[in-house]
């Protein structure tokens, strides 16, 4: 929806709403004794309005967006998920100034409520802390960092980042989360490789005071080697003295079949997030920062251990996925995980065993109008002997989840 070449407005509004069902949940469920009902059933909602605009001067374009939404939590939902609770709040609201553009060299600088996601958001993606108070969990609508800043140099071949940013965190975690970054990326005619760089500061005051003042560098790399196979790895090292000493990588190949095989991919990633070792005084625990979605299994690994109850640190990651685009409209999907500790002796107290957990998803994206997106989740996980000894948890865990999305615009 727009008003015209010279001054172009556009808006529109976003939406869902997701029902989720999760057998012997949560292991606040513990046998011998377990309550009745090992079970949870809940509901979550979310409405954005969003308008942007933007205006070309010959070279200069200046632009800006604002989106403001409401999230909800209903009845039922697990503690880990704030409960029942609900908020509405900006999401987006920020402005900038593009000059120049992509074959000579385009300059831009913008700030405000500002989204920022660093290559594919491993490390920083997700600027506004949902669920709590908030509500709104698992849809994580609100995305922006209040405030951000963000300038950029890029052309076919180079491009340059500074950014400072700084993280919207729940009112009730007393958290003021600030970082400063630089970010260099360069790729190949084509895109066939693309080589990437980064280096994070943080300040967090006393609320992770491990990240407090800690350095993170980051290295990157993507190569497609045939027209049917590619890979990407990154790697990540956080350093703050002995409070902070960790790192972590992964390693991701994709293989494409050829279109007459009615577009299989088949993926497979090994990812490593370090634990911290009891007998070092550093602590080596890697901290997960501020990772964003990017599509099933990344990087929320998992619809039950990855939503639920594990997080990117004092883990090793297998994983098998396979993707099948039925039809234009019909993507279906199967995951599987196996999850093992990097440190068993600084989880919960210290364990004998290093299997966490195995994991299997299966899901069903279908859109079936433009503006109209449904997605269908079945998952079940098995609790390894770590789980079992730290936790008394023998039994499988279930999961169902239907999703309804609508975008307009």
């Amino acid at each position: 929806m727009a008003s015209g070449q010279e001054e172009p407005i556009a808006w529109g509004i976003a939406g869902g709403y997701g029902y989720f069902d999760f057998r012997n949940s949560l292991y606040a469920d513990r046998i011998p004794d377990p309550p009745a009902d090992l079970g949870d059933s809940w509901g979550e909602l979310f409405v954005e309005p969003w308008i942007t605009a933007e205006r070309d001067f010959g070279n200069v374009t200046l632009f800006g967006r604002a989106s403001f939404a409401y999230a909800e939590t209903g009845s039922g939902a697990p503690d880990l998920s704030g409960g029942e609770a609900n908020s509405a709040d900006f999401d987006d609201a920020y402005a900038g100034l593009r000059y120049g553009d992509s074959k000579s060299g385009q300059w831009e600088i913008a700030g405000g409520r500002y989204p920022f996601e660093l290559a594919n958001g491993f490390l920083i993606s997700d600027g506004y802390a949902d669920g709590g108070s908030r509500g709104g969990l698992w849809s994580n609508a609100r995305k922006a960092f209040a405030p951000g800043g963000h300038a950029s140099f890029r052309n076919d071949r180079h491009r340059f980042d500074l950014f400072y940013l700084e993280r919207d965190d729940r009112p009730e975690s007393g958290a003021d989360t600030r970082l400063r970054g630089v970010n260099y990326a360069w790729s190949s005619p084509g895109e066939r490789m693309v080589l990437g760089a980064a280096l994070l500061e943080f300040d967090t005051g006393s609320f992770r005071p491990r990240l407090d003042g800690a350095r993170v560098a980051n290295v990157r790399g993507y190569f497609q080697l045939s027209e049917a196979l590619g890979i990407d790895a990154e790697y990540a090292r956080e350093r703050n003295g002995n409070a902070l000493d960790a790192s972590a990588w992964y390693v991701h190949a994709t293989w494409s079949l050829p279109p007459a095989a009615r577009d299989w991919n088949i993926e497979y990633r090994y990812a490593f997030f370090e634990g911290d070792d009891p007998a070092t005084p550093a602590d080596e625990k890697y901290d997960p920062l501020f990772p964003g979605f990017q599509d099933w299994g990344t990087w929320f690994q998992g619809e039950i251990a990855g939503g639920w109850f594990i997080s990117n640190s004092n883990l090793r990651s297998h994983m098998l996925r396979v993707t099948w685009q039925a039809r234009a409209d019909v993507r279906i999907g199967a995951s599987f995980f196996d999850f093992t500790l990097d440190q068993p002796g600084s989880f919960e107290g210290g364990v004998a065993s290093r299997a966490l957990a195995r994991e299997l998803d299966l899901i069903l994206d279908w859109s079936p109008l433009d503006f109209l997106n449904l997605t269908v989740v079945l998952a079940r996980g098995n609790p390894g002997a770590a789980v079992e000894e730290a936790f008394d948890r023998r039994n499988n865990f279930r999961y169902g989840m239907f999703y309804l999305g609508l975008a307009f615009e």
